[in-house]
């Protein structure tokens, strides 16, 4: 059993200090007497570090304890540094997913099998990059309930996802190049510029309809900014995404003069893409009245977001290094470019197998 030891203040109190570590620290707990102190450490023996805790604090009585809707309501209500509408984003996250499951629950009574049934529910139900931004969410609003003392630890830390449902997951759809011109001749000529914006430069729909004219200085464009959606639905134009999304783009040759045409005798602060009639392109309207008609002679029928994937495949497809790939599409991590496109990595493939070929190439006949 660990021996307490003794400690007396400058006022002459003395106190017993009982040391042990909890997790990956050294902590410890002080009392006023010796029996207080070794029955803390029997416990320590016997119950471990959180069952002595525990113990320890049985008795004491918490007026008030939140429940976990009521956590994360506070938890996205308090973040800095976001969108409006990432905000209305969250608190619809948490509403359609762990609000149902556990929402209800008092935050002192989230224990790890409760959060791993909750989990385990949602794995029959979404794609496992779903269930890693849920789990995102709920570790934030478990990490405050451990801030205010509800929780001794977080009971999602470490927990292992479910591999999720597969079929949820959207199969991106690649245009070639004779599929993109024939999207191209179905589309309004006003229209056109934007849509090989979009498939010569990669760039996002928000990234390319908040391009200003300042931006444009062939033979770069630079990406400073996006249309972000707002809580009421309106168009608000903010940062780009990530900060590595603040990039600048080589422009290919073949788009030089239509950027020259569009920005010329413009203002500084215009919008480089515009309606018809002026002002912003609005992505619903696109979608509806430009994009669907110019997309239904192809099977499966690609989104908007689709030609920033051909862009992605052209490049690896003639040879650019996935890095180069990664700044291009303003990723913030090469690991994302990776688990996106290495499928569209057929010559990697190749040379791996053909690798893998030559060791057969030094072993025995028949081995």
């Amino acid at each position: 059993m660990r021996t307490p030891s003794k400690h007396e203040g400058r006022d002459g109190a003395v106190t017993y200090k009982v040391r042990f570590r909890h997790g990956r620290r050294q902590t410890s707990e002080s009392f006023t007497t010796l029996k207080q102190a070794k029955k803390f450490a029997a416990w320590l023996d016997v119950l471990g570090p959180q069952g002595a805790l525990d113990q320890l604090y049985a008795g004491e009585q918490v007026d008030y304890v939140p429940t976990l809707d009521e956590l994360a309501a506070d938890h996205i209500r308090h973040l800095t540094g976001i969108e409006p509408g990432t905000r209305v984003t969250y608190t619809r996250l948490w509403e359609r997913t762990w609000a149902p499951l556990i929402g209800h629950l008092p935050a002192n009574l989230a224990t790890r099998d409760a959060i791993a049934e909750a989990v385990n529910e949602l794995g029959n139900r979404y794609s496992a990059k779903s269930l890693k931004n849920q789990r995102g969410l709920l570790a934030a609003v478990l990490g405050r309930a451990v801030d205010q003392g509800v929780l001794t630890k977080n009971p999602v830390a470490r927990m292992r996802l479910p591999r999720g449902q597969e079929g949820d997951a959207v199969e991106m759809r690649i245009l070639d190049q004779l599929e993109f011109s024939t999207v191209a001749l179905r589309m309004h000529p006003h229209h056109q510029p934007l849509l090989r914006f979009l498939y010569g430069t990669g760039c996002r729909w928000g990234e390319a309809v908040a391009l200003e004219v300042r931006d444009v200085q062939l033979p770069n464009v630079r990406i400073r900014r996006a249309v972000k959606w707002s809580p009421e639905g309106g168009r608000t134009v903010g940062a780009t995404k990530t900060r590595k999304s603040n990039r600048t783009v080589l422009i290919p040759p073949a788009l030089h003069g239509e950027l020259d045409m569009l920005c010329a005798g413009r203002a500084s602060t215009d919008l480089v893409f515009t309606a018809p009639r002026g002002g912003p392109v609005l992505h619903r309207t696109f979608w509806s009245d430009i994009w669907l008609p110019a997309v239904k002679h192809l099977d499966p029928r690609p989104r908007i977001h689709d030609l920033r994937h051909s862009h992605a495949s052209l490049l690896l497809a003639n040879g650019t290094p996935i890095h180069v790939v990664q700044a291009r599409l303003g990723h913030e991590s090469i690991q994302t470019t990776v688990d996106t496109y290495s499928h569209l990595l057929p010559d990697a493939q190749l040379a791996a197998a053909a690798a893998a070929d030559q060791a057969f190439g030094v072993l025995p006949s028949g081995a």
